[in-house]
């Protein structure tokens, strides 16, 4: 019995990735403030699937990683050392300490501002342009992340780092909207993250605004990014995820349509105009979209990153290797080690470390384990 407890609280556990705002946030809204500002479409578009994809690529989602050790139990593999992946503070901004309360961490801040500073400046040559992008878009993910994961730092036992990240308050969300029909808890959620939301947009308006081409700058007034925020704060609190990150994209579309519209500056080709279907507002439980026009937003074009968010592959011409279709759910397990130790466990502990971005990579954990001990004992038999 106390095993299937434990074994169901680690379920639990990784019900979600310890990941913070999602595609509305990072891809919708970030490309729609790159254009607020100046980015033509294809910059925005480039710079807003960097952003996201650093949640679409398996090197460089967050993840928890949990260390296994031989055992004929299940719950035997998982052992308490269950803890964030060292990327989560590089890419996704999670401190390693506890801080002070409400305000982000020392150690985030100056990850933060790595991140930029390793930003390269405008370069002519499209290729070095298309890295310089995809740059920022990966900065702009750990600056928007940083201000939904404030006061979600720490230790846990000999590990750096929140043992979990804010997945607790994930799996809560998921369990009271199943009852409440209505999102509470879950900081992914740009209605539950309050005014950190507005945080988050000034300063990646404030960042793209700084990098942007010369001759194309452009302002956002104050007003606009407070119109913004609490348009994107008041959606989706009663939806499922999955259709207010659609209803956010039709908002933040609104939201550039009318911003192009009062400034003068719809005038020309500022994108492609959509007029929305009177069920949309329906869908969304928003009346300001029934029958709305916006300017539509792209499909995203994820690059393929490595592990250390830099684009895998970046042609002469400035296009870049896209990111093949990524299911989570599928998803084996990986080994946290490098190169082709990355296969086999250590030799000198007998321990193997895995990395689970998705709940459901749990159930494939004492497999997984049981091939690398097998791998293990293979090369010892060669020796």
């Amino acid at each position: 019995m106390k095993g299937l407890i434990c074994a169901c609280l680690l379920v639990s556990l990784l019900v979600n990735p310890a990941r913070a705002y999602e595609a509305d946030i990072h891809f919708s809204t970030t490309y729609v403030l790159a254009r607020a500002v100046g980015w033509t479409e294809a910059d925005a578009l480039t710079i807003a699937s960097a952003n996201q994809g650093v949640d679409e690529n398996q090197d460089t989602v967050a993840a928890l990683e949990v260390d296994t050790t031989p055992s004929p139990s299940f719950v035997g593999y998982v052992t308490s050392s269950l803890h964030q992946a060292d990327k989560n503070l590089r890419f996704h901004c999670f401190s390693n300490t506890h801080g002070e309360a409400d305000r982000i961490s020392a150690d985030v801040l100056e990850i933060m501002s790595g991140h930029f500073a390793d930003v390269p400046g405008h370069d002519e040559d499209p290729r070095k342009n298309t890295g310089r992008l995809i740059a920022l878009g990966v900065a702009l993910h750990c600056q928007q992340d940083a201000h939904a994961h404030v006061d979600f730092g720490g230790s846990c036992g000999p590990y750096a780092g929140s043992c979990y990240g804010h997945t607790h308050e994930n799996f809560l969300d998921q369990v009271v909207f199943g009852l409440l029909k209505k999102h509470h808890y879950n900081p992914d959620h740009p209605g539950v993250s309050g005014e950190r939301l507005l945080e988050a947009l000034q300063g990646t308006a404030s960042e793209l605004a700084a990098r942007r081409p010369r001759g194309s700058a452009h302002s956002i007034p104050a007003n606009g990014l407070v119109a913004l925020s609490d348009a994107l704060r008041g959606s989706g609190l009663d939806l499922p995820d999955e259709v207010r990150r659609d209803c956010n994209r039709y908002i933040a579309g609104k939201w550039l349509h009318d911003l192009f519209r009062s400034s003068g500056r719809s005038r020309g080709n500022p994108g492609m105009r959509e007029k929305l279907s009177p069920a949309v507002a329906v869908t969304c439980r928003n009346p300001s979209l029934a029958s709305a026009t916006i300017l539509a937003i792209p499909e995203p074009r994820y690059p393929r990153l490595d592990a250390d968010a830099s684009p895998h592959l970046v042609r002469a011409d400035g296009t870049y290797q896209l990111l093949p279709g990524v299911d989570f759910d599928v998803s084996v397990p990986g080994f946290v080690s490098n190169g082709i130790a990355s296969l086999i466990p250590n030799y000198s502990t007998h321990r193997v470390k895995v990395q689970l971005s998705h709940w459901s990579q749990l159930l494939a954990l004492p497999l997984t384990v049981k091939v690398a001990l097998l791998a293990e004992d293979g090369n010892n038999k060669v020796r």
